[in-house]
């Protein structure tokens, strides 16, 4: 199997030479660095169609298929040799492989980060406006992708904090496991929100806060936080956890919290045997809007993948 081709374990970055991939890059490396395991650094192109002005490249008179222009590959492993070596004086000691890939960079960043730890992305590339919108790959590869993506965009300074959202579901729990192994690597307090929100009144009258024989929204709040929590203390001893539940919009309170953290974990809720192409409306409006880094877990995500 060509090499290129291969899906590769370790930390998968895209890079488009942009100022938000440099920044995913430099994300990427470190968080590589301490997971102990390798930097893959991936730029991706794409073939040109009939009548569209691409990437350079000539039809093969046999085949009639559509190759790139050597001349093409060769400046983008020269522009990825450059990153790899920047990198490689920043972290001494981090392997670091690049790839070039030609195709829709979502589908072939999703494609070789298959066995990764995770695919990190820049939050906007060439022409997106940050924090404001979301690049198309970066959109792109969030929605596709079955393994944690994070979404690149510069952290509170000196923030030692991880903000994750905790709702029970499949997805949530995957979350949590991924924040508390996160929060342990970096030293960083772990911060469990669950969000609840007033029901609206209808013709049988006023929502109810909790009557007799049924917990109010808070008490069923901190027991959803407990049980989400339940035997993750054990294997993180030294990570400091506080608990809290909000009333209010998921979004707002989970995008204020985001204001001062290292990294907002939201889980990606998948639908069916598609589910790598649904993100729920939360883990959407995170990745599009939050101030700092986002990771989306999808649920049954391994802590190893094969």
């Amino acid at each position: 199997m060509d090499e290129a081709n291969q899906a590769e374990p370790g930390v998968v970055v895209g890079d488009d030479g942009s100022e938000g991939a440099r920044l995913a890059v430099d994300w990427a490396a470190a968080e590589a660095e301490a997971l102990g395991t390798c930097l893959v650094v991936v730029r991706t192109m794409t073939l040109p169609m009939p009548n569209v002005d691409f990437v350079p490249g000539v039809i093969t008179p046999v085949t009639g298929e559509i190759v790139p222009d050597q001349s093409v590959v060769d400046y983008a492993e020269k522009e990825l040799a450059e990153v790899a070596a920047e990198v490689g004086r920043k972290r001494p000691g981090l392997p670091v492989r690049t790839r070039v890939r030609f195709g829709r960079a979502s589908w072939e960043l999703a494609d070789i980060g298959r066995r990764a730890e995770l695919i990190v992305v820049g939050a906007s590339g060439r022409g997106a406006l940050p924090r404001l919108l979301l690049g198309s790959t970066a959109s792109q590869v969030v929605h596709t992708s079955a393994r944690p993506v994070v979404v690149v965009r510069a952290a509170a300074e000196k923030a030692r904090r991880v903000v994750v959202g905790v709702d029970g579901s499949p997805a949530s729990v995957a979350a949590v496991r991924y924040a508390y192994d996160f929060a342990d690597r970096h030293g960083c307090t772990l911060h469990a929100v669950h969000v609840w929100s007033e029901p609206p009144e209808d013709v049988f009258g006023p929502a109810r806060s909790g009557g007799e024989g049924q917990q109010s929204p808070q008490d069923e709040g901190e027991r959803l936080l407990a049980e989400s929590l339940t035997g993750l203390a054990e294997r993180h001893p030294d990570v400091v956890v506080h608990r809290e539940v909000a009333l209010g919009s998921v979004a707002e309170v989970l995008l204020d919290h985001a204001e001062a953290a290292t990294l907002l974990v939201v889980g990606g809720h998948g639908r069916g045997a598609l589910r790598g192409a649904f993100l729920g409306s939360v883990s959407h409006a995170m990745a599009y809007h939050a101030p700092c880094p986002v990771a989306i877990v999808r649920e049954g995500v391994e802590e190893h993948p094969g």
